[in-house]
């Protein structure tokens, strides 16, 4: 009998009697590791009687079978087989501090929805940093972007953000049909927020954008930040480097971190991805 048919009648059989197994729902913050720590039973256990394919890699939602010590012991017999064909499988990832499934995707040249599908991953925005996530065969990191001047943000809009702040989420998907146009920059509450160029400040309120503010920048491209806690200061004339406000989570952002949303827009224009230049300035 091969692999496959053993782990169909294993399971089988170990499904057919209730009281050999139970029944757990993976919760936030959960691993393999955890589960069978807690459960006194293997990861290999856990690992063959689940049909997982990578013991690394379990969905929030998912409801795991626990094994009594019987059934764990059948389970640890068996080969382990995975459900992801071998043939669509390349490389891996491992997730960095501020990364997303959308940016993740978009510098391998492929879709979120790929990468959830071979990695078994349920909801978009479930994604921890230190995470091993295959990629699909053939997808490679492609060259990052080059800042152009027209992307050139000049000084980091957040006092004290590094490169690993900034969240690669630029044409993410939001509620709405909406796209993400821009980079969230992720700091302390109350970081100040400064003007990253020379020029015109304009404050604005709203629903979904909170404490926001528009810089006109005086190398003619528009800057735009939003979900502040306060403001430092009134609209007008400011320079480069001087407070606006202070880092928060306002507007449809008070279920986040603290983070400035950031974007900008050439000419005043449509938004266009900053990440690189952030990744430069803000060091």
């Amino acid at each position: 009998m091969s692999n496959v048919r053993a782990f169909a009648a294993l399971v089988a059989l170990l499904l057919a009697g209730s009281a050999a197994t139970s029944s757990y729902t993976v919760r936030p913050g959960d691993t393999l590791y955890d589960l069978a720590r807690r459960f006194g039973v293997s990861v290999k256990a856990l690992t063959v009687l689940n049909g997982i394919a990578d013991p690394d890699k379990i969905a929030v939602g998912r409801a795991v079978r626990i094994p009594d010590q019987a059934s764990a012991k059948v389970a640890e017999a068996q080969p382990v087989v995975s459900r992801r064909p071998a043939s669509s499988v390349g490389a891996a990832y491992t997730v960095r501090a501020g990364d997303t499934l959308a940016g993740i995707a978009k510098r391998h040249d492929t879709t979120v929805a790929e990468v959830m599908r071979i990695n078994g991953i349920a909801k978009a925005n479930v994604v921890r940093e230190g995470l091993s996530l295959a990629l699909p065969k053939g997808a490679e990191a492609l060259p990052a972007p080059k800042a152009s001047s027209a992307a050139n943000v000049g000084t980091c809009p957040v006092k004290g953000a590094g490169p690993w702040d900034i969240s690669d989420s630029f044409g993410a998907p939001r509620p709405g049909n909406r796209g993400h146009n821009g980079n969230d920059i992720f700091a302390r509450r109350g970081a100040p927020v400064v003007a990253n160029v020379a020029g015109q400040l304009r404050l604005v309120q709203g629903a979904v954008a909170g404490l926001a503010y528009y810089l006109s920048g005086a190398d003619g491209t528009t800057y735009y930040g939003a979900h502040m806690g306060s403001y430092a200061r009134k609209g007008g004339s400011i320079k480069a480097g001087e407070t606006i406000g202070l880092v928060g989570n306002t507007g449809n952002a008070d279920v986040t971190p603290p983070h400035l949303h950031f974007e900008v827009k050439p000419g005043g224009g449509s938004s266009v991805d900053p990440h690189a230049s952030l990744a430069a300035s803000c060091r």
